[in-house]
């Protein structure tokens, strides 16, 4: 029997998605760190995203992973995103979600920005909570820091500086996993200024996989 392949929601409405959506075990929900689904069909994706590397680890355990990604998306609109995997993808048992990147990017005031991430995605967490099913979150990482001019990498850094560690409290609190990803990137694992090469997909899955493991076993 072939392993499991990765199903993308850019190809609802396909045959192959229809009859793979029932069979899916975790999805993977947030911004274009996660995917590109409304860019265009997946071999045309500018960057590598870690749902395709997570589902390469989780291959031996049987699982099938989602990509739900959206490039460009806000923390805003991730209840609703989730309220829709969460109906296509009903046999879902985990629900991983990274949001927060834009929102720091576009929002002036680090602390309102902060505060609204950690609001929506409480909002996320409870929905997948409230139909029995386990949420995991990551952090937000940093960026490609040598693309940047010296005044710009200090605000950014201390943008992730004041939210992650607010994020990690949430989590405890709430007995949310989180990955730790910021803490992995460096500039040399960045296709671009933001969104990560091969070897950072890599990284992110695999922190987000060692969360799997813990969790499950």
């Amino acid at each position: 029997m072939a392993p499991p392949s990765i199903i993308y929601t850019v190809d609802q409405g396909s045959i192959g998605f229809e009859y793979g959506r029932h069979q899916v075990s975790i999805v993977c929900a947030g911004d274009s760190l996660t995917g590109w689904n409304n860019n265009r069909p997946h071999h045309f994706w500018p960057f590598p995203t870690y749902p395709d590397e997570l589902q390469r680890l989780c291959e031996p355990l049987g699982l099938r992973v989602a990509n739900g990604g959206i490039a460009g998306e806000v923390s805003k609109n991730g209840p609703k995103q989730v309220q829709d995997y969460l109906k296509l993808f009903p046999n879902a048992r985990y629900f991983v979600m990274g949001m927060g990147t834009n929102d720091l990017a576009i929002v002036s005031d680090t602390a309102t920005a902060s505060r609204g991430i950690i609001d929506n995605l409480d909002q996320m967490v409870q929905a997948v909570l409230d139909q029995g099913m386990q949420p995991i979150l990551f952090n937000v990482p940093h960026v490609n820091e040598s693309v940047f001019p010296d005044h710009m990498v200090e605000t950014i850094r201390a943008k992730r500086e004041y939210h992650n560690p607010r994020l990690k409290a949430f989590c405890a609190e709430r007995g949310i996993p989180l990955a730790d990803v910021c803490s992995l990137l460096k500039d040399n694992h960045f296709a671009d200024s933001l969104h990560p090469n091969t070897e950072g997909a890599k990284l992110i899955a695999t922190a987000v996989y060692n969360v799997l493991k813990t969790i499950s076993s």
